[in-house]
């Protein structure tokens, strides 16, 4: 009879447990981020001096998810870039508030020209000052996004923005990435928005070297159609936009709200389609590692080289080749200056360059959504076979989110480093790095789901 009791109160037990699938949790937060005090531009060489004014507001927005069990934060801000030690102290200051794991914590930004710039030097800037600044900033939108937190549902989509992009290094519309990604999440009841978390990939670049105005460029404007539209809070997240820019003519600002409205546009209509579920379950892996810097040739090897470029060059030129033929021989001919200049300088000593640069790969899983986070200016080609690689070996959705947690510089394809570009000769990482990346991406995206 005592057994009979026992296993009784043991079933009662089980019957009155909760459910092992936790609720969804969401919130959603957004800070200025615009400096109380002089700062640079980043983006341009030629652009010198600091921003005198502000156009529109410039924001750090996050999203914070928790399904019970993980628990993550993405945020996304008008920056053109954030390094290391900004990502480090930015984790540290949420995780000593909420408690989330630091490496749960992803920090991005859409590599906005039109933004302050802390990598600019100058001699009365303090750079650890603007440093400080901004993570707080980002800080204090992950707080408020974690303490704005309420049951949730969330789901995603993708939708397609064609005709906005060209790929730089290969003079084409062909080698783009044309996906607008998009993760609706609204509260448990009703189908209010929390969040709009939406993935693009081109440069912000409409406003040009000229421009001293602080302004989103077409990301902030996208954003903020969005919140007008949708409510809630427009997180953007950039893509593997290395060798892609986007197509503008006419009035800078008037383009950035075509862009911007375009973008919006999409994104409304594809958060429209989302059918959200409460049943989302989340993951998180950070990964970090060295990325070997770029070759450089000794100076003789290096001279050969660039002789021979300007030698085909010149034949070209007498042959009268079409102008594409050209330009590749162009192309390649300002490369190979380049890193004869390097090579020179680094036989000469007046070159320092480091043998190493800080590498990383932060994979979230949130749903059927993927977002892989690489810190630099990712080729294009990566993130598409990244993306069909997840959906043939997992049927996830993938999207790039370049910029994210440092930043590393252009990370180019082996065929760059032979057809040359700017992109190519301003690279400080190996011309293996993307592979690297990719492998240990797509090593994680695997394990996730086996």
């Amino acid at each position: 009879m005592r057994s009979y009791f026992i296993v009784l109160a043991f079933a009662i037990a089980l019957w009155s447990a909760p459910s092992s699938t936790a609720d969804l949790y969401a919130g959603a937060g957004k800070q200025s981020i615009v400096p109380p005090f002089p700062m640079p531009m980043g983006g341009f060489g030629d652009r010198l001096g600091f921003f005198e004014g502000v156009h529109d507001e410039i924001y750090a927005r996050a999203l914070f998810l928790d399904d019970g069990e993980t628990k993550i934060v993405i945020i996304g801000s008008d920056l053109m870039s954030v390094d290391e030690e900004l990502t480090a102290l930015t984790r540290t200051k949420i995780h000593a508030v909420t408690g989330i794991p630091e490496q749960n914590i992803l920090v991005s930004c859409a590599h906005n020209h039109s933004a302050p710039s802390y990598y600019q030097y100058e001699s009365d800037f303090d750079k650890d000052k603007a440093r400080g600044f901004f993570a707080e900033r980002f800080a204090a939108a992950g707080i408020e996004a974690y303490e704005n937190r309420s049951p949730a549902k969330a789901g995603f989509r993708a939708g397609e923005v064609a005709g906005a992009t060209r790929n730089r290094q290969q003079d084409n519309e062909v080698v783009v990435d044309t996906q607008l990604g998009v993760l609706r999440v609204e509260k448990k009841e009703g189908r209010e928005i929390i969040a709009i978390l939406f993935n693009f990939t081109g440069h912000p670049v409409i406003l040009g070297s000229k421009n001293l105005l602080l302004s989103g460029e077409y990301p902030g404007a996208a954003s903020r159609t969005v919140e007008s539209v949708l409510g809630g809070v427009a997180v953007f997240t950039q893509g593997a936009c290395g060798d892609v820019t986007v197509h503008r003519s006419g009035d800078p600002f008037l383009e950035v709200e075509r862009l911007g409205r375009l973008l919006a546009g999409e994104v409304i209509k594809t958060a429209e389609s989302i059918r959200p579920s409460e049943d989302v379950s989340l993951d998180s892996a950070f990964e970090t590692f060295a990325l070997d810097r770029k070759e450089l040739r000794p100076l003789a090897e290096a001279q050969r080289r660039l002789d021979e470029a300007r030698t085909a060059l010149d034949a070209a030129k007498a042959a009268d080749a079409p102008r594409p033929i050209l330009r590749q021989h162009e192309n390649r001919v300002r490369l190979l200056t380049t890193l004869e200049r390097q090579s020179f300088e680094l036989q000469e000593g007046t070159l320092e360059l480091s043998p190493t640069y800080p590498g990383s790969v932060h994979v979230l899983r949130i749903g059927d959504l993927v977002l892989v986070g690489v810190p630099g200016e990712l080729f294009v080609e990566y993130a598409l076979e990244m993306r069909q690689r997840t959906l043939q070996s997992t049927g996830m959705h993938l999207c790039l989110v370049g910029y994210a947690n440092g930043h590393v510089g252009y990370i180019v394809t082996p065929r760059a480093m032979e057809t040359g570009g700017y992109e190519a000769s301003v690279a400080r990482v190996h011309h293996k790095s993307g592979r690297i990346l990719t492998e240990r991406a797509m090593r994680l995206v695997n394990a996730m789901v086996r």
